[in-house]
């Protein structure tokens, strides 16, 4: 993400602020700075991760106000991505010599979002105005263009570790969506209680009852008529990769080997088991734990959706695991290993916008 900083620089008898180009009106004031504004807001949006900005990620955007007056003054900041988010507004007051800060994070508009797939141009937008007894001011405004990914794109933020990138991908696992409730509904026909219980009941799965509610969900997506999409994925610094949702590859009747991990880990993670996402190069696929004790995984290769059992996917995501493990050990390049639960206590919540 990159980051863009701007110094306005206003004094409050300044009037002609709509009236004038911005240049005149700095130049007008340089030396009688009453009220100096200074921010910072990032140029690039990751529209998937637009829920995370001001927790696991930066603020969106940082205002700086220093009051150089003798008097307590209060101010109302206004930012926004014009025609996508709400308005975020804060009223904020600083002492006579104090700068106050502001951190804001203009929340996507959930209808806006649905029609971002492919990257846009947009214009963040600022106010900031002096409230005062005689009248409001307006001290700034100003916008600038962003670029919005696709709401599809996953993408590398510059700062973060490896291991921290890729716990971003949990945003995708998506439990409670309609759609993966309905496949879970769905699952429900496939046991022998005609139910989906939630969390583990014994070690190892000695009672085959995590066994069970897989299987169930393997043979409910099969009634999608899923089909993989083999298409090259790619999870490393520097590149972008199109994901579709889990409600999405359902619609569609197929994904790549990530998105159906995902699909299949959203399932798992409604049904309150713990999951992983095991990612090697050009391919993912997914460990389910066995119980909550030990640390005993399922390895699932979801791309046999539709081509073989559920038995089958599971001895041929195991005997890929062999090989895998070894290398994931060893810290070889492009092999990493995402603990959903582990990224949901860092903070990586699901895409909220369904």
């Amino acid at each position: 993400m990159k980051r863009n900083k701007w110094t306005a620089i206003f004094a409050a008898f300044v009037l002609l602020f709509l009236a004038v180009p911005q240049t005149a009106v700095m130049e007008s004031v340089a030396g009688e700075t009453e009220y100096p504004i200074e921010y910072v807001y990032t140029s690039d949006l990751i529209t998937a991760y637009y829920h995370l900005y001001g927790h696991v990620l930066d603020d969106f955007a940082e205002i700086y106000i220093t009051n150089n007056t003798d008097e307590t003054a209060r101010f109302l900041v206004e930012t926004e991505i014009d025609g996508y988010s709400a308005v975020s507004s804060d009223t904020v007051e600083a002492a006579a010599g104090e700068t106050v800060e502001v951190r804001q994070n203009p929340r996507l508009i959930p209808e806006s979002m649905e029609k971002l797939n492919a990257q846009r141009y947009a214009n963040f937008v600022i106010h900031v105005t002096l409230l005062a007894d005689g009248g409001d001011e307006l001290l700034l405004a100003e916008s600038s263009e962003i670029l919005l990914f696709s709401r599809r794109d996953y993408t590398w933020v510059d700062g973060m570790t490896d291991q921290e990138n890729h716990d971003l991908l949990a945003v995708y696992v998506t439990p409670n969506d309609p759609a993966v409730e309905e496949l879970l509904r769905r699952a429900a026909d496939y046991t022998d209680s005609g139910q989906i219980t939630a969390g583990y009941s014994s070690e190892r799965d000695e009672n085959g009852k995590v066994w069970d509610r897989l299987e169930a969900v393997w043979k409910a997506e099969e009634d999608y008529d899923l089909t993989y999409v083999n298409t090259w994925v790619t999870f490393a610094p520097d590149s972008t990769q199109r994901v579709r949702m889990p409600f999405e590859v359902l619609e569609q009747e197929g994904g790549n080997c990530i998105e159906l991990t995902f699909l299949y880990a959203s399932a798992v993670e409604a049904m309150d088991m713990e999951s992983a996402i095991v990612l090697v190069p050009g391919h993912a696929y997914l460990a389910v734990r066995t119980d909550d004790v030990n640390a005993q995984y399922y390895f699932v290769e979801t791309t046999l959706i539709g081509q073989s059992d559920f038995a089958y996917a599971v001895n041929y995501g195991y005997e890929s695991w062999e090989e895998d493990g070894p290398a994931m050990d060893a810290g070889e390049d492009y092999y990493a290993w995402v603990t959903i639960e582990d990224a949901r206590e860092w903070g990586v919540l699901p895409v909220p916008w369904r």
